[in-house]
């Protein structure tokens, strides 16, 4: 009996983009094969490309759907409201391939929220603050964290839900404490140059003022609805954030340039 053409294996959808990918990156262009059909060898010297072959990149792209699935999902239902069958559904995917990726529910959820974080953190590093100067620099990080909160409320609801469970998930990760290294280097650079020139007072830890700047970027967020029921104004309304934003950065920067005496 003569076997039919083989069945072509069904590609994955393409992964939803994340918030943290600021510019698409570009793909080698496909060898042209010769009349033969076979791919020409580089030639000699010369090193092959790599590139990852198309059940990797399709397996890179499930797992990243699967991510950000479970990050909306954790965020609007916390830990223990959600559920593994509408992440599967959200991310087009069966609830083995959840496992296969990731174990189980509850290193889903870490991954989710290690994931949430790197979001930011990848962000902070996109900041250029070199050349400019220290107040400058300041500024440009407090805007960056106050518009990144702003903008991904579904961040500020995960950590929510996290710290209503004391932490304990955070608690177990080694990627949290390791990403958040870069952000305390670079303001306590910022810091320095600042205390250097005299612009800013010495009184001050980067982790003191990083507490400060998330508190005061958070609030308006996090508590958005009883807020806005209580004085009766939309605290997610862009005239109210623009203002609110200007108020968060003049008390930082006037903060730092204080004399604490």
């Amino acid at each position: 009996m003569t076997a039919g053409p083989p069945k072509r294996a069904r590609a994955d959808k393409p992964a939803i983009k994340s918030a943290a990918k600021l510019a698409a990156k570009g793909r080698p262009a496909p060898a042209r094969k010769d009349l033969a059909g076979a791919v020409p060898l580089p030639a000699t010297g010369a090193a092959a490309p790599l590139t990852r072959s198309p059940a990797r990149r399709n397996a890179a792209a499930t797992r990243q759907r699967i991510l950000e699935a479970a990050m909306a999902e954790f965020s609007d239902h916390g830990f223990s409201g959600s559920r593994i069958d509408r992440i599967c559904a959200t991310a087009d995917v069966n609830v083995g391939m959840i496992y296969h990726y990731f174990g189980n529910k509850d290193d889903l959820y870490l991954a989710a929220l290690e994931a949430s974080y790197k979001i930011i953190r990848e962000l902070e590093q996109t900041l250029d603050v070199n050349g400019l100067d220290p107040v400058t620099a300041m500024r440009r990080l407090i805007e960056m964290t106050f518009d990144f909160l702003a903008g991904d409320p579904h961040f500020v609801r995960l950590i929510m839900n996290e710290n209503l469970m004391m932490g304990r998930t955070a608690r177990r990760s080694q990627t949290i404490p390791h990403l958040t290294q870069p952000l305390l280097s670079s303001l306590r650079t910022i810091l320095k140059r600042g205390q250097t020139l005299r612009v800013f007072h010495k009184d001050i830890d980067a982790e003191n003022l990083y507490v400060s700047i998330l508190g005061l970027s958070f609030i308006h967020v996090s508590n958005r609805h009883t807020l806005g029921t209580m004085f009766q104004q939309d605290f997610a309304a862009s005239d109210w954030l623009a203002k609110r934003r200007a108020i968060v950065v003049d008390i930082l920067t006037s903060y730092l340039s204080a004399d604490p005496g």
